[in-house]
């Protein structure tokens, strides 16, 4: 029968590896200066979390298997768009059709989404991020809502995107840095600045050592606010 207990020292550096990967999604984010769902971070993340806690099995191992089409899917830059998000949602329809049982299955369902908003349909994409929300494990979850606070913020509906930001900064299931950035983002552009000056605070109080925190005292200036310089960095 296979071990499926962890000792303390693999719960140890699973911890270790999930708090390193989090931190290089906020990286990789705050410098692009944009919101991208689905980009090679968040990947990265996945599936290091993913195999990682489901490696043992066989038929996690086949549904990673079948997992990685779905990213080769999705990044392969060959193809145009339109037949990249085609190819994308047909081999996460198989995942999902074969292991929808499985934290891949989830995940498929999370590629399916992006690909739905890629080819227009965002009803589709909404519902398919919503189903992974609803399947998938915290992780996961995290994942599904941010991306789907990003299409809500894409086609202007402001409030169901700060509604969904919200629930994801007070679960923890997110980098909470990226989260409040968006959040006050969001209220600075629907002209709501004491909120939005709530959370750039909260970056610059509570992540002050976050890729994030340079974004949030240019914004707290160009609203009025006085803000402590950022502290120096330690030498390596």
């Amino acid at each position: 029968m296979a071990r499926t207990k962890m000792t303390r020292h693999e719960l140890k550096e699973q911890d270790e590896i999930t708090t390193s990967l989090e931190k290089f999604v906020e990286f990789a984010y705050a410098r692009q200066r944009e919101l991208i769902i689905g980009g090679c971070a968040v990947v990265v993340l996945l599936i290091a979390i993913f195999g990682w806690t489901y490696y043992r099995t066989s038929r996690n191992h086949k549904a990673q298997i079948q997992l990685a089409q779905v990213f080769r899917a999705y990044e392969d830059a060959s193809k145009p768009e339109k037949e990249r998000y085609e190819a994308t949602i047909t081999e996460a329809q198989k995942t999902v059709d074969s292991y929808g049982s499985l934290p891949a299955g989830a995940i498929a369902q999370y590629y399916i989404g992006l690909s739905q908003e890629g080819l227009g349909d965002t009803t589709k994409a909404t519902q398919s991020l919503q189903t992974a929300i609803d399947r998938g494990d915290a992780t996961i979850r995290g994942t599904a809502q941010f991306a789907l606070g990003s299409i809500y913020k894409k086609h202007g509906q402001g409030p169901k995107a700060i509604e969904i930001y919200k629930q994801l900064y007070d679960s923890g299931n997110y980098s909470k840095a990226a989260v409040a950035y968006e959040l006050a983002n969001l209220y600075e552009s629907t002209n709501q600045p004491n909120q939005a000056r709530d959370y750039y605070q909260k970056i610059v109080t509570d992540f002050p050592d976050s890729p994030f925190r340079q974004m949030a005292d240019d914004a707290l200036k160009r609203m009025g606010v006085t803000v402590a310089p950022a502290p120096a960095q330690k030498p390596s």
